[in-house]
């Protein structure tokens, strides 16, 4: 072999590798917004129903579910660990993620992203609202959240 195809294969190598490392360090920032995304969707799902809005709720359920079987799926695999997400993505989620099957941890995750998605919208002080304002309420918070932008 000559010496310059050599050397072009050893530059090669040398060159693919140096790119890998920083291609390594963002996965655990691509895995914590994976979670992230998964979190927000459902938590804008959740809105968008009781807006009646059932569209966007499959939609963003849909989208959801996909990304947090993609997060699940990086952690069973190992390509992510718990620790390296912190701080990406929700803390709530990180307790929530085990569980027999993905499917029933994305289950006890999008319970938790129901309850502290809908607290301020059954809540009128000290009593529940009325179904019209639970309804304007979440509408509101569906459009502050910009529901409407995740997954697209």
């Amino acid at each position: 072999m000559p010496r310059s195809r050599v050397t072009c294969c050893v530059v090669s190598a040398v060159l693919a590798l140096s790119l890998a490392g920083p291609a390594r360090a963002e996965d655990p920032q691509r895995y914590g917004l994976m979670a992230q995304s998964a979190w927000s969707a459902f938590q804008c799902s959740v809105l968008a129903e009781k807006a009646n809005n059932m569209a966007e709720q499959k939609r963003l359920f849909d989208y959801g579910y996909a990304q947090g079987l993609k997060f699940i799926g990086a952690l069973e695999a190992g390509a992510a660990k718990k620790e390296d997400v912190p701080g990406v993505a929700p803390f709530s989620m990180l307790l929530l993620v085990r569980g027999p099957t993905p499917e029933f941890a994305l289950g006890r995750i999008f319970e938790a992203a129901l309850r502290a998605a809908l607290e301020d919208v059954f809540a009128a002080g000290d009593a529940y609202a009325s179904e019209g304002i639970q309804q304007s309420t979440a509408t509101r918070e569906f459009w502050k959240r910009n529901c409407s932008l995740i997954g697209t």
